[in-house]
């Protein structure tokens, strides 16, 4: 019974619930084209192993052992995303360093691999991908400079990304649709409690409360809507006053 008001509820207010979809999907796709500004993500891979120039035999075993436990790799994914080396490789690039300020990065630690993953984000595809390899090679030889045992270099170098990561119209339009149908569904059943209060309303003012008969303010502008529509015809009216009424009232058949 509940699924089937519902369902009722759901076929009365149809063009509010298409209403709200074309409106949500129209907004999302928009903004998604004509207000944000598309933003790319270049990767560098880095690989971190024992440097066998410098170790050889036990401690090459060593080396590995050590690698195993994380904080090499940890300690290098710190300095090459940390702020010396990002503003030093700003620095060493030139131009205006305001241009610099729309790029964000970020460098993650692949687990149960010596790998390290750096991305640049930013509005401009080439300019994310320079910045990716210029920001690693900055790091690689700063780290060179400090540690000997162990070695990092690349392993994917950035190339320019093709399509944005954000915003992604298809995903937004999706999301737009299922949040305008969920909108519509909710404005079609306020809708219909709002119809229903207002016929509640309507209910007692058009019935006197304890005679349960017209009240003179329902039927004289029923009255007056007739004589507007038909101004031309003719009508009859007929009243009943009945004596005494009141005090049989209980006893007639409610």
């Amino acid at each position: 019974m509940e699924l089937r008001f519902y369902f009722t509820i759901i076929r009365r207010g149809w063009w509010l619930i298409l209403i709200s979809i074309l409106v949500a999907v129209n907004a999302s796709l928009v903004y998604s084209y004509y207000i944000t500004t598309p933003m790319y993500e270049a990767v560098a891979r880095f690989i971190v192993s024992p440097n066998i120039e410098n170790i050889e035999g036990r401690d090459l075993v060593n080396s590995i052992e050590a690698l195993d436990k994380r904080s090499i790799i940890s300690t290098y994914a710190e300095v090459l995303n940390s702020r010396q080396i990002i503003e030093d490789t700003f620095a060493l690039l030139g131009g205006d360093a305001e241009t610099y300020q729309a790029y964000t990065t970020s460098v993650t630690v692949l687990p149960d691999a010596n790998i390290l993953r750096f991305s640049v984000r930013g509005p401009d595809p080439e300019v994310a991908a320079m910045l990716a390899n210029s920001i690693g090679q900055n790091a690689i030889d700063f780290i060179r400079r400090l540690y000997v045992v162990y070695d990092i270099d690349f392993l994917d170098k950035a190339v320019p990304p093709t399509e944005p990561y954000q915003p992604r119209p298809l995903q937004n339009a999706t999301l737009a649709l299922l949040f305008g149908a969920v909108v519509g569904v909710g404005l079609a059943i306020f809708r219909e409690q709002l119809a229903s209060t207002v016929d509640q309303l309507r209910q007692r003012k058009m019935f006197d409360p304890e005679s349960h008969a017209y009240t003179r303010l329902y039927f004289e502008r029923q009255v007056r809507e007739e004589f507007a529509r038909q101004p031309e015809a003719v009508f009859t009216l007929g009243l009943i006053h009945l004596n005494g009424l009141q005090e049989i009232f209980d006893s007639l058949p409610q």
